[in-house]
């Protein structure tokens, strides 16, 4: 009886965080089933334009690239262009510099896709960066190092950062839980921001109906 009771106690104590954890984990992935369910309805072309307007601020053009080649689990090739002085000519001379992104989570369904860029998404925030260069989307994806100089002349600082991918860690047979711990993040804002979306598109396949009948 003693024992029992013992192991009862303990159940109790450590049952308050492992429960919250589950509640989290139940409600994301009930909000990735209902955004894969919804792209039959509505359509993919509409899903993949809804996640790309919810990432435009932080993808920009390449936004809708971005999400249909982690849908597709394809190469996403981006581009960044840099102008500089011809020193001979005095002309600007704009250089065109290829990124390749390649998924190595393969296929996924749009509800991965989603929590991929909002986690992305939070960690770049976090480093001050808003609208990310393709090489540092990359990093924040598949892995590599963001370096970050603040400062000019003598007073430069140059910070180095590395990221081990959010989409390399997925590969991982990491659950999002445990990445957004290792990130230091919170599922609750992807959690919501899921929820908005999906409603949006219940409420575009609902629209899409009445005009049908």
């Amino acid at each position: 009886m003693k024992v029992f009771a013992v192991i009862l106690i303990l159940g109790l104590t450590a049952g308050a965080p492992v429960i919250g954890l589950a509640d989290t984990t139940t409600d994301l992935n009930s909000q990735v089933t209902t955004m894969n369910n919804l792209s039959s309805s509505p359509g993919q072309i509409k899903v993949i334009n809804k996640i790309s307007g919810d990432f435009s601020s932080f993808l920009g053009s390449d936004a809708n690239a971005v999400v249909t080649g982690l849908r597709n689990g394809t190469p996403i090739t981006l581009n960044s262009t840099t102008t500089t002085t011809d020193p001979t000519t005095g002309l600007p001379v704009t250089t065109t510099t290829p990124t390749v992104i390649t998924p190595p989570t393969g296929h996924m369904g749009f509800g991965n896709v989603y929590i991929s860029l909002a986690l992305a998404k939070q960690q770049l925030s976090a480093l001050g960066i808003t609208q990310p260069t393709p090489e540092q989307l990359q990093a924040a994806l598949t892995g590599g190092t963001i370096t970050q100089t603040t400062g000019s002349g003598v007073t430069a600082t140059t910070t180095t950062t590395n990221l081990q991918g959010i989409l390399t860690m997925r590969s991982q047979n990491m659950g999002w839980g445990q990445i957004a711990q290792k990130l230091g993040f919170k599922l609750g804002p992807v959690i919501a921001s899921m929820k908005s979306a999906n409603h949006s598109l219940a409420a575009t396949t609902s629209a899409a109906s009445k005009s049908g009948n």
